[in-house]
């Protein structure tokens, strides 16, 4: 599994960035959990969620994310 976020919107600012490897969110997909809460994206604060996303086989292979910008 790769740690890029995938383009969303044809204005994702964040499309080709990288989880933060020491993250709160990379630390849990890595355990085949859930993500939920603030996230730095291009250093801005997100609310985010992350989902793990499994082959027939279960092994984590990507990612669904939401966010938005917190205010």
């Amino acid at each position: 599994m790769n740690n890029y976020r995938p383009r969303t919107a044809p204005t994702d600012a964040a499309i080709g960035t990288i989880l933060d490897p020491k993250g709160k969110a990379i630390a849990a997909i890595a355990k085949g959990e859930s993500y939920f809460g603030e996230a730095d994206i291009l250093g801005k604060p997100y609310v985010t969620g992350y989902e793990p996303i499994r082959d027939a086989s279960s092994k984590v292979i990507g990612v669904y994310y939401v966010g938005y910008l917190k205010n």
